[in-house]
């Protein structure tokens, strides 16, 4: 059963937010758009919501689930779902595979679910790569060394973070995720097992970095949004408040 609050009407586009966090909903609600937030049972909210928000306490693992979508969401008419965890990608690609809405589809998720098998077999170096793509242009954004702290532009941005063999074979492993997984558009992490004789992919998800806090800081470091341009981009909306490119993380894979 689905708990809901109601605001006030501000904006014709209307955007579903699965398990939002706070920095999320904050530049969402930036965004000039009406927000409808679905949390899990017992998340807090408080921090979440404004005048231009309504929000659900839904268990979108519940077999009622599907029935909140037609019953619920569908009637608002969204113009896109959206989830930038985990944890919230399924039931946001689920809703969106049912209600023909744009962010991830459903099949993207099912398709990167079983890459990788997660496990340590050795490698010399752990990376996460964050990527953005754009009509099937893959852009590498960062390589986060796992157990290390960026503090620098040139420890995360691809281009220098990553030697002259490592960046190519990189390259070449994103591409063959991102295209077997259908993944188009929209933000994507890898991880990476990287070896002498090679690279071993760890686990793959279309999701925007690994928390809220390595968001911001490969937006500090980078110039890169990740959260804004993954909120944007299935709302038709520019990547940047005033129109501009990111500066840095300009490594595109094709």
């Amino acid at each position: 059963m689905a708990e809901a609050n109601s605001a006030a009407q501000s904006d014709d586009r209307i955007v579903v937010l699965f398990d939002a966090t706070v920095p999320v909903s904050e530049v969402a609600h930036g965004l000039g758009c009406r927000i409808v937030l679905v949390q899990r049972p017992g998340a807090p909210v408080q921090d979440l919501v404004g005048e231009d928000t309504d929000y659900y306490s839904v268990d979108w693992e519940d077999e009622s689930f599907a029935d909140f979508i037609d019953t619920v969401l569908r009637p608002r008419h969204p113009t896109a779902v959206i989830s930038l965890t985990k944890t919230g990608v399924p039931a946001a690609a689920m809703a969106n595979s049912m209600l023909g809405t744009a962010g991830t589809p459903a099949g993207v998720v099912k398709a990167m679910a079983p890459v990788g098998d997660g496990e340590d077999n050795g490698g010399r170096r752990r990376i996460r790569v964050q990527t953005f793509s754009t009509a099937g242009a893959h852009r590498l954004v960062a390589a986060v060394t796992e157990g290390r702290t960026p503090s620098l532009p040139g420890h995360v941005i691809p281009e220098q973070c990553l030697s002259t063999a490592e960046l190519p074979a990189v390259r070449d492993a994103v591409t063959d995720v991102l295209d077997t997984a259908g993944l188009t558009d929209g933000p994507a992490l890898i991880r990476l097992d990287l070896h002498e004789r090679g690279i071993r992919v760890l686990a793959a998800q279309p999701t925007a970095a690994a928390d809220d806090d390595e968001a911001e800081l490969i937006r500090q470091l980078t110039g890169f949004d990740l959260v804004r341009r993954s909120l944007a981009w299935p709302l038709g909306l520019s990547p940047d408040p005033q129109g501009n490119d990111a500066p840095h993380g300009k490594e595109e894979v094709r």
